[in-house]
């Protein structure tokens, strides 16, 4: 049995395909973990969202920021944007079977026997293993329950800095925003939720959110979607993962090991 994590497919279904090929993923023995961002931009979000739903407890995806901009059109709470491929899952029969699910998976996932952490975006600097568990919960039962549309409503990114007196709508935007959107801080661990550009091309004075020091999950070995092109930045226990068209999986064991598709 082996587990293998895959970054943001964003609706490209056949450079999966060809990905499981390459690794020779067995439905009935090995595990998929995916870092979210599984819809949106790629022809094909419906095939992949069926697909990973279908596998049932062979895959663990956690939210990105494209399934809560997916929640939010379906409930009328937000207009489609450019280049949006979005419509195939909102118009399809099992429209609301598929959002449903995708209103269940977590922000975080961590496997004890692996040793291995998944979001999708990042974790504060500021917060404990316990407290980014217990923080995500919070937002995770909002979402599972009748209520989660309030919280699709009010939505923003007014907030970029946590404080442990956030309450309310503050506080589980903030909790979402860090999960989904963080990439860049500066050196006091204020998140910029709008520079998403390569390293290297970040304004002076901000830094991707793993290289702050005394960030208090130093210790975990945390995977996550390498939407910012962090890949060439070498860093313990730091493993961002390719997205869209040139997707790798990472085989999780003591020493993993990068797969890549041929050519």
């Amino acid at each position: 049995m082996a587990t293998y994590a895959i970054g943001s497919v964003k609706g490209d279904y056949q450079s999966l395909l060809k990905l499981l090929e390459t690794i020779s993923f067995d439905p009935e023995n090995d595990c998929l973990w995916f870092t979210g961002n599984l819809v949106n931009e790629g022809p094909e979000s419906l095939a992949v969202l069926r697909y990973v739903k279908n596998l049932g407890k062979k895959a663990v995806t956690v939210l990105g920021d494209q399934e809560l901009h997916l929640l939010a059109l379906a409930e009328g709470f937000a207009q489609a944007e450019a280049g949006d491929t979005l419509d195939d899952i909102l118009n399809a029969p099992d429209r609301d079977e598929l959002l449903k699910w995708l209103r269940r998976r977590a922000l975080v996932h961590h496997d004890a026997k692996l040793n291995f952490t998944l979001v999708h975006a990042g974790i504060p600097a500021e917060w404990t293993f316990s407290q980014a568990l217990t923080f995500a919960y919070e937002v995770e039962s909002v979402f599972s329950q009748g209520n989660y549309a309030a919280l699709l409503e009010n939505m923003g990114q007014d907030q970029s800095r946590w404080h442990a007196k956030l309450r309310g709508w503050k506080r589980l935007r903030f909790i979402t925003n860090a999960y989904t959107l963080m990439k860049y801080c500066n050196g006091q661990g204020k998140l910029d939720f709008n520079t998403c550009g390569a390293l290297g091309t970040q304004a002076e004075g901000l830094v991707p959110w793993y290289r702050l020091p005394e960030r208090l999950t130093a210790h975990l070995n945390i995977i996550f979607a390498d939407d910012a092109n962090f890949d060439d930045d070498v860093f313990p226990g730091i493993y961002p993962l390719p997205t869209q068209g040139k997707l790798s999986a990472l085989k999780l064991s003591a020493t993993p090991e990068s797969i890549s598709m041929p050519g």
